[in-house]
């Protein structure tokens, strides 16, 4: 149980420092280490200059400034990039994670306090 929470301890923090930046009106992106912890997984993407259209006096966000260290590159256009797809959906899977964590940690307690 402990591997386990250290195991998703780890993937949590993964999940809170790395995220997807999309390019505008393109069909590439990359992982890249967010400036700053934060829960969501992705950034940007949409229409060239939708941002800017939405936000006319807006600094802009960090994504789009390029303030971000970039991991690794994958573009839309060459086909499926697995590696993004094996991020979201281990994404999803972190929380759930966490549930089983408690669900086991509190059945374990219970079998404990009843002998």
């Amino acid at each position: 149980m402990r591997v386990l929470a250290a195991l998703l301890l780890l993937l949590t923090l993964f999940y809170v420092m790395t995220g997807l930046v999309y390019q505008e009106g393109s069909f590439a992106g990359a992982l890249v280490i967010k400036p700053y912890p934060m829960l969501q997984p992705a950034f940007g993407g949409g229409e060239e200059g939708a941002w800017a259209r939405h936000h006319p006096s807006g600094d802009r966000p960090w994504f789009m400034r390029h303030d971000y260290v970039e991991l690794w590159r994958f573009d839309w256009e060459y086909g499926v990039p697995f590696f993004v797809t094996a991020y979201l959906a281990a994404y999803l899977v972190t929380p759930v994670g966490w549930v089983v964590l408690g669900v086991v940690w509190l059945v374990r307690r219970r079998r404990v306090t009843a002998t």
